[in-house]
């Protein structure tokens, strides 16, 4: 084993170096005489930083996918078996930059003056490093990796959730966040504790095939439940969802919006990966039978994750909460989702499962989006994020209540929008592997959502305002909802082009790292000698 790398690995990790990169110089520029009187007098430089490295790390991530400039997909896992980049993880890494740097303009016209000056460096520092934190659990194979990807994207959430020091609900959601995230890392490492003692590797493909070969037992068993509470954590699933209404209150609306979507994303592809895997080595009825169970606890806890986030939104008022317990809600689905991958794995070609969630990944970002920067403009100008403020939005700005209306719409899941497909997907690959529990789950949970989406919308058309004063905004908000509502439309009205795009690049690599390969080739060879010689132990058989 070398400790150097490859230069041709070195060049697939660029969309985290970029990122890395940019981190360590929004650090270091305050200190640095040059640029310490700029800082001082205004964030656009750190804007800017930040917007260079994300687009810097999207065209990597393209180039890596595309191979321009002699870059290719490696078809192996790299850092040793701790990162996979393959399609769906470079994929996955886009959407989370691209949308962060959406979060980065919608920062830039709302709440970026309430920031002061001198915590500008950390504050595009904490969301360029939370980004690495979920591209690196995209990509992970390694299950310490998965902890230290987790906790790199967790960390610097905690601390944007608190940074509007000035209010008390911000540090209540921080504190909130941190006691619930320190309970869900600490049952998580104790998870993986128990799948290292019991199988002595940390690697997922080598734990899937000894799966495959030995069958459950009470090791993996934890494991896999404390697996599932850190995961779980970052997807607000219902029972370790408690932190998400709190903290998208608490937070500034940017910080809301980037949690709300970026780190479900990650989060969602980590449970693909791993389910994935589990289900690319399931070979024999016993193992196929065991990930069957797996996937339907997994399937069984997206249900009630979305039903419980539906029914506890017909009680807000305030329009953060609200979209908190509809993203709860629709991380929900994408769970059930996943939980079919053990069972719908083709070992030949990427499977209609994984690819109907990267297409409801891109979907959902742009429906999310949208509805936050709405909801950003709103609360700018009215000094509120009660739902109340909406009232009479249609007469005084009809650009932001037809937007709204469009982005609750698609949430719901109404034709000719890309929500509406990404559920009919959805339910098509659960009634294709016999699910018919979670299609009328998923076909309920949509019933009981139409209230509270409709909500907002009756209040923008019929109520009567306090105030007929006009609500403005910057022509970047402009461009920022009008994205948005391309891309919800343009998804729903000609989905097949998004659809091939997905199937595309949701290929990934189910290899076994080189160290652990080597060591089993090793070991084989040495058995095979033993039992040339006859000295093969009882043990060694």
């Amino acid at each position: 084993m070398t400790i150097g790398l490859p230069w041709s690995e070195v060049l697939t990790l660029l969309p985290e170096l970029c990122l890395l990169a940019a981190v360590c110089v929004a650090l270091v520029a305050p200190v640095l005489p040059p640029l310490r009187a700029t800082l001082r007098a205004s964030h656009g430089p750190l804007t800017a930083l930040a917007a260079a490295a994300l687009i810097a790390a999207v065209l990597s991530a393209i180039a890596i996918l595309a191979g321009w400039g002699g870059l290719s997909v490696p078809e192996s896992t790299v850092l040793h078996g701790m990162l996979a980049v393959d399609p769906f993880a470079l994929s996955v890494k886009i959407i989370i930059c691209l949308f962060t740097l959406l979060v980065i303009v919608l920062w830039s016209n709302t709440t970026r003056g309430s920031v002061r000056l001198a915590d500008g460096p950390d504050y595009v520092s904490l969301v360029l490093s939370g980004a690495l934190g979920m591209c690196l659990m995209a990509s992970a194979t390694n299950f310490l990796m998965v902890f230290l990807a987790i906790e790199a994207a967790s960390f610097p959430s905690y601390a944007l959730a608190g940074f509007n020091k000035q209010t008390r609900r911000s540090s209540e959601a921080s504190l909130k966040y941190v006691l619930i995230g320190a309970a869900a890392s600490a049952l998580m490492l104790y998870g993986l504790s128990m799948l290292y003692g019991y199988y002595g590797t940390l690697d997922l493909v080598p734990i899937a095939e000894r799966l495959a070969a030995e069958g459950m037992s009470a090791g993996l068993l934890m494991g896999v439940f404390g697996l599932l509470i850190g995961i779980g954590f970052k997807l607000s699933a219902v029972p370790i969802h408690f932190w998400c209404p709190d903290v998208f209150e608490g937070a500034s609306i940017e910080i809301t919006t980037f949690l709300s979507v970026a780190s479900k994303a990650g989060a969602i592809a980590l449970l693909v990966r791993i389910m994935m895997t589990l289900g690319h080595f399931s070979a024999g009825e016993e193992a196929s039978r065991i990930l069957v169970g797996i996937g339907s606890f997994v399937g069984l806890v997206g249900v009630v994750t979305a039903t419980w986030g539906n029914l506890a939104a017909y009680f807000q008022t305030n329009v953060k909460r609200l979209l908190a317990y509809s993203s709860i809600a629709h991380a929900g689905y994408m769970i059930m989702l996943a939980g079919l991958l053990t069972a719908a794995m083709d070992r030949a070609q990427p499977t209609a499962v994984a690819y109907a969630l990267l297409f409801y990944l891109i979907v959902y970002a742009f429906m999310n989006l949208g509805a936050f920067a709405v909801a950003a403009v709103v609360a700018k100008e009215t000094g509120s994020e009660s739902l109340d403020e909406f009232a009479g939005l249609g007469q005084r700005n009809a650009f932001l209540a037809v937007a709204m209306g469009c982005f609750l719409l698609s949430l719901f899941g109404m034709p000719l929008t890309g929500g509406f497909w990404g559920k009919v997907r959805f339910g098509f690959e659960m009634w294709d592997e016999g699910m018919w529990w979670l299609v009328v789950a998923l076909i309920v949970n949509t019933v009981f959502s139409l209230y509270f989406y409709l909500k907002p919308i009756i209040i923008m058309v019929w109520k009567q305002p306090e105030s007929s004063r006009a609500l403005t905004m910057a022509p970047a908000m402009y461009a920022v909802v009008l994205i948005a509502l391309l891309g919800v439309f343009a998804t729903g009205l000609a989905p097949d082009r998004a659809t091939a795009w997905a199937q595309r690049h949701s290929t990934m690599v189910f290899t076994m790292p080189v160290v652990e390969a080597e060591a089993q080739a090793g070991l084989d060879e040495v058995q095979s000698s033993a039992a040339a010689t006859g000295i093969v132990s009882e043990a060694g058989r």
